[in-house]
């Protein structure tokens, strides 16, 4: 009855109102999503510490992912108090997560990161992985935080992700 009230009142527009009505409620794309990049050059560039200001998305749809720390997939650390191993195996984690919702490091979108007793070393160390991870041209925004301490005291750093989903 509902479908026949619509027809009545869109008739031979239908068809082109429920494309992206259903698109939207169902979950499918026919459109091709994108994320671009936010840069102006009034504004300092961030390219070169691994992230960038913003990021537009077209997608509808999207993964918010939970603080993401370094353990492996029995909870233990490769390398206690390690923040680089941490780092990269976060980066491993993420990775493993996006892929189980078909998504790649290329639909991340924002990162929240925060560093135990952040210092330059630590600070050029993260720099300098994400730039190796995100080695595309894509850089997702970034905001990096200073904290006294994480959930366990082995933990040097810990991250939040967001992401489209496809």
């Amino acid at each position: 009855m509902f479908l026949y009230r619509i027809k009545k009142i869109f008739k031979n527009r239908f068809l082109f109102w429920m494309i992206p009505f259903g698109s939207y409620v169902f979950g499918c794309a026919f459109v091709n999503i994108t994320n671009r990049t936010i840069r102006s050059p009034e504004v300092y560039n961030t390219s070169e510490y691994g992230f960038s200001q913003g990021i537009v998305t077209s997608a509808p749809r999207t993964i918010y992912f939970s603080g993401i720390v370094g353990w492996d997939q029995k909870r233990r650390l490769r390398e206690p108090n390690d923040f680089e191993a941490q780092t990269i195996q976060i980066f491993e984690n993420l990775k493993r997560l996006l892929e189980s919702e078909n998504a790649t490091l290329n639909d991340v979108l924002r990162l929240e990161v925060f560093i135990v007793a952040i210092d330059p070393t630590k600070l050029k160390t993260y720099s300098r992985i994400v730039s190796e991870i995100f080695d595309s041209g894509h850089k997702p925004a970034s905001t990096v935080v200073g904290v006294q301490a994480l959930a366990r005291e082995e933990l040097t750093i810990e991250i939040q992700a967001t992401a489209t989903a496809r």
